[in-house]
């Protein structure tokens, strides 16, 4: 990843910006630190003017540089809005008109919460899936009936547009953009210095509007909803395609390219997210959780999780324990 751009203005809440600011720069000096590479991650903080801008909570923030300055970047973060967003996008048309210049431009265009509104006033959501802050889908309807909004999830994906229906799920986005910026591998030293127990995965959250799919590819959405359901099981991936009439080379190569995924490496992904969720809400011992997520011994599973979440199991454990239960 080369750029990224935050659009900065009055009442925009922080926490949307530095969160995902300290991912990216930490992502960027991991993957620098483990390659010849010298020149960083360009990161701008770009408002209609240089004056500073006064954050929901009251922190002042100085643009790096204006708008009209950024003519590309491949990656822009619009924050959320504290309480309604309507005056704030009113007052401000020059970042409405930025927008609708700067969006096809971008490999990624991000809206926390509110920030939604912004991209749906440029009409840059008009027949597309989004998503916002719960409070506010009844006046997003009503003001925007052209958008789909999806009540029923906190992330959505239409063509290179995603919106975060909240500051944690924009955590589990920006590990999405790192995965796909930088690698897997960094992603996953990412997700471990950044709060790992609260964080679920991309793809159980996500509405995705662009992945319109094929007869063929309907198959593929089957094959993964039978996996989903029988993570637990030792799957015959040879059977499955033939009962659904098509041969295993084929079957991998549509499943891969509908899912980025093999079709192995999806059920261990769900098999994983599980065991963050047993390691961190019940008292079962490891060996208990391999067993109930399918794993012939504790060693293999804890093999297999380390190389998923980049620590072992009780590793994640003892941390999101210290996390949730320090008095």
């Amino acid at each position: 990843m080369q750029s990224v751009t935050f659009v900065m203005f009055d009442h925009c809440m922080s926490s949307s910006i530095s969160l995902p600011l300290e991912m990216l720069n930490a992502a960027d000096n991991i993957s620098r630190a483990g390659s010849r590479r010298r020149r960083g991650l360009n990161i701008n903080l770009a408002a209609p003017t240089l004056d500073p801008v006064i954050s929901s909570g009251g922190l002042p923030i100085v643009p790096t540089c204006r708008l009209s300055d950024i003519k590309e970047s491949e990656l822009i973060i619009i924050p959320a809005l504290w309480r309604s967003p309507t005056h704030t996008v009113a007052k401000h048309p020059d970042i409405v008109d930025w927008l609708k210049m700067a969006a096809p431009a971008s490999e990624h265009l991000c809206a926390v919460g509110t920030g939604s509104t912004f991209l749906a006033e440029a009409g840059l959501l008009a027949d597309k899936a989004a998503t916002t802050h719960w409070y506010y889908f009844d006046e997003m309807e009503r003001r925007y009936p052209a958008v789909k909004w999806k009540r029923d999830h906190l992330i959505t994906q239409s063509d290179n547009i995603y919106c975060a229906g909240s500051v944690n799920s924009v955590a589990d986005l920006t590990i999405h953009f790192i995965e796909t910026g930088y690698s897997a591998a960094v992603a996953k030293r990412v997700e471990s210095q950044f709060s790992p127990e609260i964080r679920r995965a991309y793809d159980n959250y996500l509405f995705d509007d662009g992945n319109n799919l094929s007869v063929t590819d309907e198959l593929m959405a089957s094959a993964k909803d039978y996996i989903r359901q029988n993570y637990t099981k030792p799957i015959d991936f040879d059977h499955l395609a033939t009962s659904m009439g098509i041969g295993i080379r084929s079957f991998q190569r549509r499943f891969k390219q509908a899912f980025s995924l093999s079709a192995l490496q999806y059920q261990q992904s769900v098999r994983i997210q599980n065991a963050k969720d047993l390691l961190k809400d019940s008292n079962l011992n490891i060996q208990d959780i391999a067993v109930l997520l399918g794993y012939a011994d504790a060693s293999h599973f804890a093999q297999v999780f380390k190389k998923h979440a980049a620590q072992t199991p009780k590793a994640f454990r003892n941390a999101v324990r210290g996390k949730l239960f320090r008095a």
